[in-house]
């Protein structure tokens, strides 16, 4: 149970706080006012700035160690020998169910907005929103 837990806790870190840490600044323009070839924003992930590749191989298996360890936790506190197993098989199928029904919404957002059925997000310039919090003080 302990190393469930663990397992648990370090995947679901390795996905709040990615390898390579996050960009600690807003990088547009450089000293001259020019934009700058390679941007990037406060908060994202270093890694997916510079090996893409990489990245997307890790955001695509680090959630199967969480939810292995999940997995195990459900049937830890299930109670072994199961005595019932229909219903722990049921439980965890309807869990993996939630999560590759999460996955499968995101993906189709995602496809329809390459496609241009649905608009892109709109990005917030962080500069102008501080600009209008400054001016209400």
């Amino acid at each position: 149970m302990v190393v469930a837990s663990l397992l648990a806790t370090v995947a679901l870190q390795a996905a709040t706080t990615p390898p390579g840490g996050v960009w600690q600044d807003d990088y547009k323009v450089n000293a001259n006012g020019n934009p700058v070839k390679e941007p990037h924003m406060a908060g994202t992930s270093i890694l997916a700035h510079i090996q893409r590749i990489a990245y997307g191989q890790f955001m695509i298996f680090n959630p199967l160690p969480f939810l292995s360890s999940l997995s195990i936790i459900l049937l830890l506190l299930s109670g072994l020998p199961i005595k019932r197993t229909d219903v722990s098989v049921v439980c965890w199928l309807c869990l993996m169910g939630v999560v590759f029904m999460g996955n499968v919404v995101r993906l189709c957002v995602w496809v329809l907005r390459k496609w241009g059925y649905l608009k892109k997000k709109e990005k917030k310039d962080s500069d102008e929103d501080d600009e209008d919090k400054h001016e209400e003080v």
